[in-house]
């Protein structure tokens, strides 16, 4: 991705990123639970920054697993991201692909 992220864009994509790990990524199964939708709000910094930067799919999967193995200490493999690797590449990442997407 080349270009500067405007503020409105960057809440958007931060958005899409937190109903991505609440609904599809959710290794602690809250997305039911009313009072955790915002369980998993720390890791949406470090997501976006890495989906901004263009990483590969073994890149962000990695970046998941490592989460769920060592901060969460959950088992996990990392087949266990592919899913939500997809939901996040399915994000547009600005405004022209946006458009795009929505013809």
């Amino acid at each position: 991705m080349t270009g500067v992220i405007d503020k409105n864009e960057s809440r958007r994509i931060r958005a899409e990123i937190k109903r991505v790990l609440l609904e599809v990524w959710d290794p602690i199964g809250v997305k039911q639970v009313g009072q955790a939708q915002d369980e998993y709000d720390s890791y949406v910094g470090g997501v976006y920054e890495l989906l901004v930067g263009g990483p590969t799919d073994n890149e962000l999967q990695a970046y998941l697993w490592r989460i769920v193995k060592e901060l969460m200490e959950l088992p996990a493999t990392i087949e266990d991201m592919t899913d939500t690797v997809k939901s996040l590449r399915n994000i547009p990442l600005n405004a022209e692909a946006k458009q795009t997407d929505n013809r």
